[in-house]
């Protein structure tokens, strides 16, 4: 016969002294006696018949037994505590993840930070950035942005922005389309080796052939490169949505134009099976509006996944 599922209140004890690896520590952050916490955590083994704990010289630890059953519970806990924050905490204490690649985090979204919270002054956006593609509900997160260097096979039910790339750099290399030619043809090309084919998929793109210089450096990321053109150390590829804020800041130009769609795409998401909420719907559809003034356009179904 199977065991009675243990109480909610035993449940909670066992994960806080997993994750405290000393009884006393956890009868602290529990506000309660040791004697207390150690009582429930024999009650607990008793009934499910199975040790759960074992002492060692640094403290207590989950057996291995007890160490698969705190990850098991630990999903379910933070659910319920998401939801208790959802439906009955006030407006001010709601806080929303936003997964995104650190590049989009820092020259897109960060800048937009102030704008967002004027817009959503009882709300924050907990940032989590990364270049890995997070599971939004194997690491519960409300909302992700990502890049596919190709548009999907699949679009039905989600929410596109369209990538361009154009040759940029700071208004004290070039302002005008002849300007710009004649540093492309001499000056010092920026290669971003996160899209190292760039400038060549660029030129081929091209109704006429533009030379391009043999000086070429070579930088790690977007936001190198950029910085790099922004200071007039060259030109580099600028990408929508990364490099619009510093073309509305004035920083960087674009003398030749918006004009080379570059086949990737930017998709924003929310949880899937999450309940829907007020707070979450408005912020994607802020973040997809952002993303819309930045991107060449969004598609006309707009239904999230």
């Amino acid at each position: 016969m199977s065991p009675r599922a243990p109480s909610y209140q035993a449940l909670h004890v066992f994960l806080a002294v997993v994750e405290a690896g000393s009884i006393r520590i956890a009868a602290e952050r529990l506000h309660r006696t040791e004697s207390a916490v150690s009582h429930q955590m024999r009650n607990l083994e008793r009934q499910l018949d199975q040790p759960l704990l074992e002492r060692t010289p640094r403290g207590i630890r989950p057996t291995a037994l007890g160490e698969r059953y705190a990850e098991l519970l630990r999903e379910p806990f933070a659910e319920i505590q998401r939801a208790t924050a959802l439906l009955f905490e006030p407006d001010e204490a709601q806080s929303l993840s936003v997964a995104l690649s650190p590049v989009l985090a820092s020259l897109w979204l960060v800048p937009r930070l102030a704008l967002f919270e004027s817009g959503f002054p009882n709300l924050s956006l907990r940032l989590v950035t990364t270049d890995r593609w997070l599971d939004l509900v194997q690491d519960g997160l409300d909302i992700a942005i990502r890049y596919y260097p190709r548009r999907p096979a699949e679009t039905a039910g989600r929410r596109l922005f369209h990538e361009r790339a154009f040759p940029v750099c700071s208004p004290a290399v070039a302002t005008t389309a002849d300007a710009l030619r004649a540093e492309l043809a001499h000056g010092r090309i920026l290669v971003n080796e996160a899209h190292a084919d760039e400038w060549k998929r660029w030129r081929a793109h091209l109704a006429e052939p533009i030379r391009l210089s043999r000086r070429r450096e070579r930088l790690a990321d977007s936001n190198l490169t950029l910085e790099a053109a922004a200071q007039g150390y060259g030109i580099a590829m600028g990408r929508e949505p990364l490099v619009s804020d510093l073309l509305r800041r004035g920083r960087l130009v674009a003398p030749l134009g918006h004009d080379y769609p570059t086949g990737g795409v930017y998709e924003l998401l929310g949880h899937p099976s999450r309940p829907t909420t007020g707070a979450r719907d408005r912020v994607l559809d802020w973040l997809a509006g952002q993303l819309g003034d930045s991107s060449v356009s969004v598609e006309a179904d707009d239904a999230l996944e």
